[in-house]
């Protein structure tokens, strides 16, 4: 049974949804000269367990059909309560092989989570074997699988539209803490720093060399460029800078040119890296709820804050709490028009469609620009 508010529907009666949306387009450009703030959700597939029920996450990820059918199922309800949808459904099958599978790093499946990236050593030595390995592998040959190749060939055939990839990736913090356990991220950093900085340069030179395949392959030439880095807080300012920084200016100066796109996205408390993520050019950003807004917009003053709203906040408070916090949001970060309502990150698993109405609500009148005298 789908997660609907009744009590959020009711308070939520007038909205126009089709209206709310078309209002949406032009509000995303970083001026005043628009109606209001942009809005903006972003559900995944811990929100869709929640909201649906599903019985095997499992399932989800290895059945197509499956997957297909609750992606269906979401998008009808969302469409009638949100006027929007969120998922494919006609998912893929297969995807490229991913920069943490170069160091022999490889998903496990548990009913009840999502995918886990499980490390493949604890050993120094044979760590240095993996990295040798990868260090020389042919990435155009490595990157693509042959079961990816058929599908992508199959869907081009049948006038599909297809996919631009190379657009983004996981952040070196949460790629380093995947291929390795954390703890031992952080040991062999002081234990066996030779080691960790040649994985640092074999993990900026392949990251390149992969999204370079990724788009030679999908024909991409946009620039731009986003990180997903939950585990940036992990490291201290020091361990960023020497760690996670060169990664990052590899990738960005190769991807995201100039004045291109660098988005960063991270659940986690990492406000004492917002000078580095200037220095770095990163001009869109979505951090985890403990960074406060009024930081961000101190230290990042030309970025465009892609939302802020806590989503347990979103999931569990009364109107007048959410209401006041989006207005708050606006009041501090939004007068230059260059804040997005959204949560700080994901939909909380268990947010329903009736708080989602709110939201939209609540954007739509304590954050308007064309009322402002």
């Amino acid at each position: 049974m789908a997660i609907i508010e009744q009590d959020f529907l009711a308070l939520t009666s007038d909205l126009d949804t089709a209206a709310f949306w078309a209002e949406n387009d032009p509000c995303w450009m970083p001026t005043t000269s628009k109606p209001r703030c942009a809005l903006e959700f972003s559900p995944d597939d811990h929100w869709l367990f929640e909201f649906l029920g599903v019985q095997s996450t499992v399932r989800y990820y290895q059945d197509k059909d499956y997957r297909d059918q609750l992606h269906r199922a979401a998008n009808e309800i969302t469409r009638q309560y949100v006027g929007k949808t969120f998922f494919d459904e006609d998912s893929w099958q297969h995807q490229p092989h991913r920069i943490e599978n170069l160091f022999d790093c490889v998903f496990s499946n548990t009913e009840g989570a999502t995918p886990w990236l499980t490390p493949a050593t604890d050993d120094p030595d044979e760590f240095a074997r993996i990295l040798a390995k990868a260090e020389a592998r042919d990435m155009e040959k490595w990157t693509f699988p042959e079961p990816f190749l058929q599908e992508w060939e199959t869907r081009k055939s049948r006038g599909d539209a297809m996919p631009r990839l190379g657009t983004g990736s996981r952040g070196p913090a949460t790629i380093m803490t995947s291929v390795l356990h954390p703890e031992t991220v952080f040991f062999w950093m002081y234990d066996y720093p030779d080691l960790m900085h040649r994985f640092r340069d074999i993990l900026a030179q392949k990251m390149v060399e992969l999204n370079q395949a990724l788009r030679t392959f999908s024909n991409n030439r946009q620039p731009g460029w986003w990180i997903t880095d939950d585990n940036s807080a992990l490291f201290n300012r020091k361990l960023y800078n020497e760690f996670c920084v060169p990664v990052l200016e590899k990738v960005l100066n190769t991807f995201a040119p100039g004045d291109a796109e660098r988005y960063q996205h991270s659940d986690s408390a990492m406000g004492h890296h917002l000078d580095a993520q200037r220095e770095l050019g990163i001009n869109m950003v979505n951090y985890g709820p403990e960074v406060d807004v009024a930081l961000i917009r101190e230290k990042m003053p030309d970025a465009i804050i892609k939302g802020h709203i806590p989503p347990f906040l979103l999931r569990n408070e009364s109107p007048d709490v959410i209401r006041a916090k989006v207005a708050s949001d606006f009041q501090i970060a939004g007068y230059d028009g260059r804040l997005v309502i959204a949560t700080a990150g994901s939909l909380a698993a268990g947010t329903g469609v009736g708080r989602m109405r709110w939201l939209m609500q609540v954007t739509q009148e304590e954050c308007r620009y064309d009322l402002q005298v």
